[in-house]
């Protein structure tokens, strides 16, 4: 009996090791008159269902190495392993033999409302590696995530904001996997907010100590008055602290809460604008 013929590779070529984590696909081109890097994100198949419902909530997470500071984030596609973004991105004002010293990485995350939102895998593409000058599009395997947790711990916060009394409350829920500050390996964790409008600082508060732990519940609500009029100009920033009672207090991690901060501190603003009167909570990794 004839063996089938074998299926046509119409598909384009994919590269890299297929680690069953999908794949991605996207597109570069170069402006040598305006010295503006494009890139677009196309889409993914085949990610992995990383949720209990059988499936994911992907975005994509861009960066150019080695400058992590700048992060750009795709739209979240909800409950889709094959999600099409298209969505374009520029980098503008890059002389290209700067360009070729840095490494286009993508990372696709699965975005949780409830809990930390799960990498799903990444690829790394070096720009002296290609030919910007053809516009290329690539299909990339996802590889398993190296860098996938904060080094300083995780801290669960819900905000709910009342535009008809200018209230917003803060619950500090708990934090996880703190950096340990002290000689024994653990830390006396408490947390500290600012209230902030534009750059004057306006009121701080303060949760209770919780003694020898890097996984602290806090469950502690604080109260701040922010008319409707200043939410534009108002952030908060938040801070973990280890309580030291001979020497100074240390900085364990901090996140800073706005309209203009970091992408993930901005989601969780901006969720709560969009959601008056409901209680909007998300996990955030702590900076230095």
């Amino acid at each position: 009996m004839d063996e089938p013929p074998p299926e046509p590779t119409t598909g384009p070529i994919v590269d890299g090791v297929d680690f069953k984590l999908g794949k991605i696909q996207f597109g570069l081109s170069y402006d040598f008159q305006s010295l503006t890097l494009s890139l677009r994100i196309l889409r993914a198949t085949g990610l992995p269902a990383k949720d209990v419902t059988g499936t994911s909530d992907p975005y994509v997470k861009i960066v150019l190495l080695p400058d992590k500071k700048h992060k750009l984030l795709t739209k979240v596609k909800k409950r889709n392993l094959n999600p099409h973004w298209n969505e374009c991105f520029l980098f503008e004002g890059w002389p290209h033999n700067k360009l070729l010293e840095k490494t286009l990485y993508l990372q696709v995350i699965d975005y949780d409302r409830f809990s930390r939102d799960d990498p799903i895998g990444e690829t790394y593409v070096p720009l002296n590696e290609i030919d910007l000058s053809q516009s290329p599009t690539f299909w990339k395997y996802l590889q398993p995530c190296k860098d996938s947790r904060g080094k300083l711990g995780e801290l669960l916060l819900s905000l709910c904001y009342q535009p008809n009394i200018g209230r917003l409350s803060v619950i500090v829920m708990k934090a996880k996997e703190l950096k340990a500050k002290d000689i024994t390996g653990t830390s006396d964790p408490y947390v500290k907010i600012w209230l902030s409008f534009g750059n004057t600082r306006v009121e701080k508060k303060k949760t209770t100590i919780k003694k020898r732990t890097l996984n602290p519940v806090f469950n502690e609500s604080f109260i701040f008055d922010i008319p409707w009029e200043k939410l534009r100009e108002a952030s908060l920033e938040v801070t973990v602290m280890d309580f030291d009672k001979v020497g100074r207090n240390e900085l364990i991690g901090k996140i800073i809460l706005g309209g203009r901060s970091g992408p993930m501190e901005t989601r969780h603003w901006n969720d709560m604008v969009q959601k008056p009167r409901q209680q909007v909570a998300q996990w955030h990794l702590l900076k230095d």
